[in-house]
């Protein structure tokens, strides 16, 4: 039986689907992001969907190593594992941006204190400044 004897149409979505998950890889690593963890999840799920789409008997062997009957059984298995590993990198992504935009908001309010701070002082400045704001004599517009 060769790889391609019962490529149906779920397997082509699955390889177009893993193709896409390589695809965003790629452009992840051309970005220059630092985001490896995604990048390589983006790598490994795109070619296990591939592996899975072309040869079609993966499931069969591991439904026999998993010990279970149908290979059914270990696609789901093995799909909620894999569901399992995103969302927790999801999460602990999730985390980690929240924490930096806390951090970026906590600057930003010092930083507006910071400029309201001179605001204030520039304008007590002025106001201890007799000729502040009159401009020049010479360029009145009355002419005096």
């Amino acid at each position: 039986m060769t790889m391609l004897d019962h490529f149906t149409l779920v397997n082509l979505v699955a390889l177009l689907v893993g193709l896409g998950f390589l695809y965003n890889g790629y452009r992840i690593a051309t970005r220059g992001r630092e985001a490896i963890p995604l990048f390589l999840m983006s790598i490994v799920l795109g070619l296990g969907l591939v592996f899975v789409a072309l040869f079609q008997d993966t499931f069969e062997f591991v439904a026999t190593v998993l010990g279970l009957e149908q290979k059914g059984r270990a696609i789901l298995i093995v799909s909620n594992l894999t569901l399992f590993v995103v969302v927790t990198m999801l999460f602990s992504r999730i985390s980690t941006l929240y924490s930096r935009l806390s951090r970026v908001n906590e600057e930003l309010s010092l930083l507006r204190q910071q400029v309201e701070t001179m605001e204030d002082a520039a304008s007590d400045d002025d106001d201890s400044d007799p000729m502040a704001g009159k401009g020049d004599p010479g360029d009145r517009e009355d002419g005096e």
